[in-house]
């Protein structure tokens, strides 16, 4: 009898933190959850060497395509069979969503054994970052339809001038674009700190493969968040000017970079990280922890 009392009385928190360790415990090991991953940083992989070779093309002057993801989405559509590809991109956009708010709402690998205030901007970050993937499966669907979409530039355009349209709009501008520059430089750290190899089954690689793994992921990753850091800079601007032109995503930050001194021995630069980050990509679809 005191058994059973000791079991009911166990306090409510403890209870609920061992039944969300024992869900996610649960999505960790899931074979649908392990699929939707693999298929979603395929196609990640695929759009981000896409973006690498139209940004190498804007730093030699070769073309007015969108330097972005919904760019790659048109290069693809321009292809022969762009239908069944922009399909499978559909696919692995909806699957990398999945996973990702999958993410966000049990944990991930690994959950428990950070602190909580780190799972939790874990979890937020895979919301934020399900809900891109999200615009994306939209954009893929609409371009298959034949309907036009609006540039990433042209959104977060919008996007800016609706914030400084409201109260205290400017500063708040300003905390999202320094969240963004501090947010980029905690990547570049990450990534040269090698943080993302903890995500990797690094004991099932060969030598060769670790030594390209570790130098894709510190190339890769370093490259985004250059990139990062350069559009939160451009944000504040925007909100400084208080002109929403003055905001960039990730074509028009490349362009600006294009038209800055040794601008495109710079961007090709960045669009080799860039086909860094496509091809760490793939080692994330093959040996990532889910």
């Amino acid at each position: 009898m005191r058994r059973n009392r000791s079991v009911s009385e166990r306090p409510f928190g403890a209870s609920l933190a061992t039944g969300g360790s024992a869900v996610a415990h649960a999505a960790e090991n899931s074979r649908a959850v392990e699929v939707m991953a693999r298929v979603g940083l395929a196609a990640r992989g695929f759009t981000y060497l896409i973006i690498a070779l139209i940004a190498a093309q804007v730093a030699v002057g070769g073309t007015t395509q969108s330097a972005d993801q919904h760019g790659a989405i048109e290069d693809v559509a321009s292809k022969p069979f762009g239908g069944v590809l922009l399909i499978a991109l559909a696919v692995g956009f909806a699957a990398y969503t999945c996973w990702r708010w999958s993410v966000a709402a049990v944990g991930g690998h690994g959950t428990g054994a950070e602190s909580e205030a780190k799972e939790w901007a874990h979890r937020v970050g895979a919301f934020v970052m399900g809900l891109v993937y999200a615009g994306l499966c939209v954009s893929t669907i609409l371009v298959l339809m034949g309907r036009s979409t609006s540039s990433g530039t042209q959104q977060q355009q919008g996007a800016t001038a609706r914030l400084l349209a409201l109260p205290f709009g400017r500063a708040l501008v300003i905390v999202i674009g320094a969240g963004i520059v501090v947010g980029g430089f905690v990547v570049i750290w990450r990534a040269s700190a090698r943080k993302f190899e903890k995500h990797l089954a690094m004991e099932k690689m060969g030598p060769r493969a670790r030594k390209w793994a570790t130098g894709l992921g510190i190339a890769g990753n370093g490259a985004g968040g250059a990139v990062l850091v350069l559009v939160g800079i451009f944000l504040i601007q925007a909100a400084a000017t208080n002109n929403p032109s003055d905001s960039k995503g990730l074509d028009q930050t490349l362009r600006t970079l294009a038209h800055a001194p040794f601008g495109p021995a710079l961007l090709l630069v960045v669009a080799a990280g860039l086909a860094a980050y496509g091809l760490y990509s793939f080692v994330e679809m093959r040996f990532r922890r889910v």
